[in-house]
């Protein structure tokens, strides 16, 4: 059954049933009421009837009694104490003999009569009147409750169904967006109308689908570049060994070529399967201190002979106290992929810095820098790296990522300062106490690709 059925039958049901108990009781208590009403007139005119007998021959007041009584269905009985108390109910001869009057409700010979009953003397004056004549009091009000009640059921229901449609629409919209979706169409943007829940469910699907879209894009976007850059080393290789093989060239210098080609093809795949291993929420990272001033040392030595061979210096320069909480290896891998960035960035001659201070390490280079519309963009994949290749085989385009990635693993954030035709600062912040709630053993969900491990840990993805 569609909602939007389920919806309709849900309040006009509801609003049926309340319709119908309020005409039941509604009758209910407009028959008590009458009921009430007749029994108090009743118990005046037993009074007045004994007042008259008090004044007038008993005999002319029960023969005009009787005649007048005899037009209204209604019957006078004069009876003595014993035989009123064989008439009238328990409580009701109760209440004559404490008080001298009583009224109420009593069956005689199967029917159902209300009376009213006045002790004079010894006897007891009782006036009956068959429970039946009330009907006629309050037919015509029930009929009239129930009609208004029948009006009221149609137009509620035409209201259930307005509303059933108002609600069900926007949220049929949404099912069908999400079925074009899930097909791989790119639905058009919902209209965000309704109540006010139904109209954040139509914008908050509307911002998925945005993001998905953009996401899909991207994800197009980087198996463009990863193609690109897997077929510059490959072609390479492929071109060498042809000319080896035709002897055409120094079987030296192609074997020099093919190992340099083959390490950079090596590492992008390596690279590539860190992302994996990122996406399948299985990134774990160690929360201990760590010496960011011993990790920059670190970094220069292990990138001081490719940054001799470009003519740039590389220096470490700690400033103070530079103590962190975080995972030595991952940060020497992060500040290790910013100096990779540098190297490729700053021309011969220049210089670049590692500064370590407290839960910060910042990498300053001499290159031509960044305009300010890169610097949102400065840590996605391949794009500062398609944007700056000056013919150094320095990195494979994903390091800048994968620090991202990795400072917000470890409860930091990853940052850049640039100045065209001056330089860039790129900062690995990391927290300097320890953080309240222990590292999640297992990484988040993003929709970004990054992180990056060492190839040795795994050569395929689990």
């Amino acid at each position: 059954m569609k909602l939007r059925s389920r919806l309709f039958l849900g309040i006009a049901g509801t609003v049926l049933v309340s319709l119908v108990v309020t005409v039941v009781a509604g009758a209910l208590l407009t028959r008590r009421s009458l009921e009430a009403t007749a029994l108090r007139s009743l118990e005046r005119q037993v009074e007045l009837i004994a007042t008259q007998r008090r004044e007038a021959p008993a005999r002319d007041v029960e023969s005009e009694l009787g005649r007048f009584l005899a037009t209204d269905e209604q019957r006078l009985a004069i009876l003595s104490s014993a035989q009123a108390e064989l008439l009238l109910p328990e409580d009701g001869s109760e209440r004559l003999a404490l008080r001298g009057v009583a009224s109420g409700t009593v069956g005689v010979r199967g029917t159902e009569f209300l009376y009213a009953a006045r002790r004079s003397g010894n006897e007891a004056i009782v006036l009956l009147r068959p429970a039946s004549s009330q009907a006629a009091d309050w037919t015509p009000f029930v009929l009239g409750l129930g009609l208004a009640g029948l009006v009221g059921a149609l137009l509620a229901a035409g209201v259930a169904l307005v509303l059933a449609r108002a609600v069900a629409r926007p949220i049929s919209q949404v099912s069908e967006a999400s079925e074009a979706l899930a097909a791989g169409e790119h639905p058009p943007a919902l209209p965000v109308v309704g109540p006010r829940e139904v109209a954040a469910l139509a914008a908050s699907f509307n911002e998925l689908a945005d993001e998905l879209h953009r996401t899909q894009d991207a994800e197009r976007a980087f198996l463009l570049s990863v193609s690109h850059e897997l077929k510059t080393p490959l072609t390479a290789i492929r071109g060498h060994a042809e000319a080896l093989d035709d002897g055409v060239l120094d079987a030296s210098a192609a074997g020099t070529v093919i190992e340099r080609e083959a390490r950079r093809l090596e590492r992008l795949v390596g690279d590539l399967l860190d992302l994996a291993r990122l996406r399948r929420r299985t990134f774990s990272v160690r929360s201990e201190a760590v010496d960011l001033a011993e990790l920059a040392s670190l970094a220069v030595e292990r990138h001081h002979a490719a940054a001799r061979a470009f003519g740039v210096d590389l220096e470490a320069m700690p400033e103070g106290d530079a103590r962190a909480i975080g995972d030595p290896d991952r940060v020497l891998q992060a500040v290790s992929n910013l100096v990779e960035n540098a190297l490729r960035s700053t021309p011969a001659g220049g210089t670049v810095r590692i500064l370590a201070d407290s839960g910060r390490l910042d990498v300053v280079d001499d290159g031509p820098g960044l305009a300010d519309e890169d610097l949102p963009h400065a840590f996605e994949r391949f794009y500062l790296y398609d944007r700056v290749r000056d013919g150094r085989r320095v990195g494979t385009g994903l390091g800048l990522a994968i620090v991202r990635e990795l400072a917000e693993a470890m409860g930091g954030e990853a940052l850049v300062r640039s100045t065209a035709g001056v330089g860039s600062t790129f900062s690995f912040v990391l927290p300097v106490e320890p953080s309240a709630s222990p590292a999640p053993e297992t990484g988040r969900a993003s929709p970004r690709i990054a992180g990056r491990f060492s190839v040795a840990e795994s050569d395929d993805v689990p």
